[in-house]
């Protein structure tokens, strides 16, 4: 299994202007930096509870539907990583010599609302099934909380800001706060 980011964001969580406000710095001198920042903020908030915050696009590569824990439901349903899920763009299967097939996401009930999302059959039909061995499934998908900041929740933003505080102070080393630690807790994918 592989997991590509297609797409990356198309903005950040939190503005130039809120983390120049919140490090009390007035110029533009320093703007390529502080922006350098906060992407690293984010995608550090997005490494540590896997999510997306803002929306963008993923590739999954399998080799099979089973074998990892993620079918549910009698296998009918089959759960995708990086949540919140936005919607099913796509799955493709291969068959032996790589010919591709494509397959109408409208072909799958899509469960946007669960915690990760998931893609379930409908009636009647079965899992698509590869005929190569390796890597022969791909799914897209879109996911992330929207395109504009302010859809993202305050807490994961406030981490956000909470590292960019701590990146000038310390560096680009700098350690998790305490305090952001805490904000992106109730955020972080359980593993069982």
């Amino acid at each position: 299994m592989s997991l590509t980011r297609l797409t990356p964001p198309s903005a950040e969580p939190v503005s130039l202007a809120e983390a120049k406000a919140r490090l009390r710095i007035s110029g533009d001198a320093h703007d390529d930096t502080i922006n350098h920042w906060i992407a690293a903020a984010r995608e550090r908030v997005e490494r540590d509870t896997g999510r997306a915050l803002l929306a963008q696009t993923w590739l999954e590569r399998r080799d099979r539907w089973d074998g990892d824990g993620r079918m549910l439901a009698f296998g009918t349903q089959f759960r995708l990583l990086k949540p919140p899920l936005i919607a099913l763009e796509a799955v493709t299967t291969y068959d032996a010599d790589g010919t591709p097939s494509d397959f109408d996401p409208a072909a799958f009930f899509v469960d946007t609302l669960a915690e990760p999302g998931r893609i379930a059959l409908k009636p009647d039909t079965v899992w698509p099934q590869p005929g190569r061995r390796a890597g022969g499934i791909e799914i897209r998908f879109r996911c992330g909380y929207g395109d504009q900041g302010e859809d993202v929740p305050p807490p994961l933003r406030e981490a956000i800001l909470q590292l960019v505080v701590a990146m000038a102070g310390d560096g680009a080393q700098a350690a998790l706060p305490p305090v952001a630690g805490s904000l992106i807790l109730p955020y972080r994918s359980m593993k069982l």
